[in-house]
This record gives structure tokens, C-alpha cells and sequence, in this order.
């Protein structure tokens, strides 16, 4: 009996398919290569730990660096094989890749040297640190406001009711001495007549007014106690003279002026505590100026001050600032500064709005354009220009602006040469290389091994 061969369990056998065999042979050639470079890159650094000789680029030479990709490099321009970029000219021997020598004081920054075609390129405009005077003139946002030691607040001592008003609207102008409202007073009335008595009674025994029973001291004080009550001293001397009790006070203006509050309407009764009416001098003016903390040694009093408006276009009101206040808003973070105004012509009225331009104490300082300064929130440095195209990082302390410069009140010299445009992109291009030189851990291009990546090309 013949043995029969039993097809294995799970079906039919598969065959591989069509170029199975060749990719195994790719695959080890694959892997062949990597142990070869893996080997090489071994041996090298081998190499180079035991101190055996390498290839090193002589102090001073021109080699050309990927600036994306600093381990390569080459001794001829041309691109980088991984990126693609252009190589970039390096003097070998120089600090920081190929910079200036000085590395600058600002962290995280390097000097930086750009060729006369990329300085051209990006634009590159410088400008001398000279001695200007800065802080001499202040922009200020002012209002105006009534003088408050020109007001004048038109009130008696006594009870009654008006009777007439002859100023009944706000606005109104007056002079020293209009009459502005009548009022009824049984107090003020019955004063009046015991001042009548008195003085009848003073009149009537001469040989009193001097010592006895001071009779003429009693008419002495019931005129006292009139003028205390708000009586004007002008209806004190009418009441003498035609010696008869008014039924009503006509109260007048203390001062000319305009009258801007009103308190009360004809038929009120009115008390010792009831605001009548308010008259203000706009003679003279104030304008009230905020300012800023940074601010606060511009301003000071006796400065002189210019205020216009654009509701008086061409008028320039020129005064002084009389009064600094000593607080601080604590809504604004402002100071407000007083500049007293002269207002012949009533021109200025309380609620307009202004500019303010205060003329300081301008002292010489050093000082630069104000966009020759980088200002990151931590530091301000500005980028020393010097000869050959080398730019240097320098921290600055700023003070006070003054147009379109600022005050450099520590860092930098008079007659230093500071970038005062395309500051950002040579500040870009110094990260970069202080970078580039953090990664490649080298003080120079001198301690770099090995120069070959490049030398075949």
C-alpha cells in the first residue's frame, strides 16, 4: 500500500511574491552603508578625543556657513545640501561665528557683521548720539474751570420768601451791585425796627452816648446784628437815613461775573441753609492739565503755560502754572497741574476743552532718535554702529522723550554711532547667531573640528 502525502494544515503553501528577493538585498545593502557611516563618525570622534591631529581652519581664513544648519560648512559659496540656503561669508577667528570681537552687554545677544550690500539691503540708517535739550516743552489735555477764589455765593442769614427774582436764568451777566432777588423776612423786618429804636432812643439822650447806660452801644449792636443776618452795609445806611423798616431785602451781586448756579424760583421760602444764587468772575480762569507719573519732574510751578483750543483756532492764552496737586488719581494714575489764564474778553468758558503746552526747565542731556531704541519690557539697548559693518548690542537707561527722541541717561557716549532704523532686523540676525553659538558650544570658530563637510564641493 502506497503512502499518500497529506497537504499540510491551514490550506495551500504560498508562494513569495515577485521581488521579494531584491528588496531583501536593497535592505541589507542599507544597512550596510549606516554601519559604515556609524563606523566613520566613531572613528572620528575617537579621533578627535585622543588629541590625534585634524583638520582645523586657520585663524583668519573665508569659509562659508549654512546659517540654518552651522555644522556645515564649506571652503567655497555656494547653497546648503539639507536646506537649500545660501552660505553665508565667515572670517574664521572672530567671536561668535565670524561677529565682532565684543560680544555686546545685553543678554541673549550677540555683535553682529553684515556685509556692505546687506547693510545697503535691509536699510540700514545710523544717527550720532549728540546733546540736545530734552524736556523742555510738555503736550498736555486741559479743561477749563471757573476760579474758584472768584466765586461769590449770594445767601442770608434769615428766613423769609422771595418775593422777586430779578436774575431767574444761569448764564446771566451781572455786575457789582445788580440787584438779583428780593426777599420777605419778618425776622430781617422786625430787626430793622429794633435798630430804628435804638437809634431813636440814642438820638433823643445825646448826654449818653458816652458811658451811662451805653445806649448808644445798643444801636451800635442792632446794627451789628443786621449786618450778621446778611442785611447789605448799602441798606444799613438807607435804613439810617430815611429811618424806616423795609418790608423786603434786596439782595445784590458782590462781584461782576456770570451767574452760574441758581438755587431758587419766585415764592420759595428760603432759609439760613438755602443756596440762592452763585456768581462767578471769568475775569480770570483756570485750566486744569493732567499728567503723567513718568511726567512728574516736567511740571512745575512758575513753568510757563500755553493753552488753545480748536473752538478758538489761531488764539494762544499764555499763562503760568500756579499749583501742582499733591495726589495721585488713583483711577487715571495722573497728576493735575493749575494754569492760572487771564479771560478779559470772556472767551474762555468753564467746560472747554484744550491743549495744554507747558514750557519746562529744559537741561542738556544725551540723546538719541526714538527708534534707535529696542525696548523688550526687561531691557533697552540700543546697537553701537562701528567701522566695517560690526554692530554691538549696549544697554541703555532711557528718560524722558521729547519728540521724536528720547534721553539716554546711562550707556552709551556723546558722538557714539547707534542704528537708528532696521534695528529689529539686525536685532533678529544677533539672536540668531548668539544661538548658533550656544549650540555649537564654541568660543570661536578656531575650536571647531574639521572643516571637511564642505571641501569636495
Amino acid at each position: 500500500m502506497s503512502a499518500t502525502r497529506v497537504p499540510p494544515a491551514g490550506g495551500e503553501r504560498h508562494t513569495p511574491p515577485p521581488g521579494a528577493d531584491l528588496m531583501n538585498v536593497v535592505r541589507w545593502l542599507l544597512f550596510a552603508g549606516l554601519t559604515v557611516v556609524a563606523i566613520v563618525t566613531i572613528g572620528s570622534y575617537v579621533a578627535s578625543w585622543r588629541g590625534e591631529p585634524v583638520t582645523r581652519p586657520v585663524p583668519g581664513a573665508v569659509v562659508w556657513r549654512c546659517p540654518m544648519h552651522p555644522s556645515y560648512t564649506s571652503d567655497r559659496p555656494g547653497e546648503c545640501p539639507i536646506c537649500g540656503m545660501t552660505l553665508e561669508k565667515v572670517v574664521v577667528g572672530a567671536t561668535a561665528v565670524g561677529h565682532a570681537a565684543t560680544g555686546g552687554d545685553v543678554p541673549g545677544l550677540v555683535s553682529v557683521h553684515l556685509t556692505p550690500e546687506r547693510i545697503q539691503l535691509i536699510g540700514v540708517r545710523t544717527a550720532r548720539v549728540v546733546r540736545s535739550a530734552t524736556g523742555g516743552e510738555l503736550e498736555l489735555v486741559g479743561f477749563v474751570t471757573a476760579d474758584e477764589s472768584r466765586l461769590r455765593r449770594v445767601q442770608i442769614r434769615a428766613s423769609g420768601w422771595v418775593r422777586k427774582l430779578f436774575v431767574n436764568e444761569t448764564g446771566s451777566r451781572v455786575e457789582a451791585g445788580d440787584p438779583l432777588l428780593s426777599i420777605y423776612s419778618p425776622e430781617l423786618f422786625q430787626s430793622e425796627q429794633e435798630y430804628l429804636i435804638a437809634r431813636g432812643a440814642s438820638d433823643s439822650m445825646p448826654g449818653m452816648s458816652h458811658g451811662g447806660t451805653g445806649t448808644a452801644d445798643a444801636g451800635s449792636a442792632s446794627a451789628d446784628r443786621l449786618l450778621l443776618l446778611g442785611i447789605p452795609a448799602a441798606e444799613i445806611r438807607r435804613l439810617a437815613r430815611e429811618g424806616r423798616a423795609a418790608s423786603e431785602i434786596v439782595l445784590t451781586s458782590p462781584v461782576g461775573g456770570t451767574v452760574i448756579e441758581r438755587g431758587v424760583v419766585e415764592g420759595q421760602y428760603v432759609g439760613p441753609d438755602t443756596p440762592l444764587l452763585t456768581v462767578a468772575d471769568l475775569s480770570h480762569v483756570w485750566v486744569m492739565a493732567d499728567y503723567y507719573e513718568m511726567d512728574v519732574g516736567r511740571v512745575r510751578v512758575g513753568d510757563v503755560a500755553r493753552f488753545t483750543s480748536d473752538g478758538l483756532a489761531g488764539r494762544v492764552f499764555e499763562g503760568r502754572v500756579d499749583l501742582v496737586y499733591p495726589t495721585v488719581s488713583s483711577q487715571t494714575r495722573t497728576l493735575r497741574a493749575r494754569v492760572d489764564l487771564a479771560n478779559p474778553d470772556g472767551v474762555l468758558r468753564p467746560g472747554m476743552f484744550g491743549r495744554v503746552r507747558v514750557v519746562g526747565r529744559a537741561a542738556p542731556t544725551l540723546s538719541v532718535p526714538s527708534e534707535a531704541v529696542v525696548n523688550t519690557g526687561d531691557h533697552a539697548y540700543v546697537f553701537l554702529a562701528h567701522a566695517g559693518g560690526d554692530f554691538e548690542p549696549r544697554l541703555v537707561w532711557t528718560g524722558m522723550p521729547e519728540g521724536d527722541r528720547v534721553q539716554i541717561l546711562k550707556g552709551v557716549a556723546e558722538g557714539d554711532t547707534v542704528v537708528a532704523s532696521a534695528s529689529f532686523l539686525i536685532d533678529s540676525e544677533s539672536r540668531l547667531e548668539a544661538a548658533i553659538a550656544g549650540m555649537s558650544g564654541a568660543s570661536g570658530m578656531e575650536d571647531t573640528p574639521g572643516m571637511t563637510h564642505g571641501a569636495g564641493r
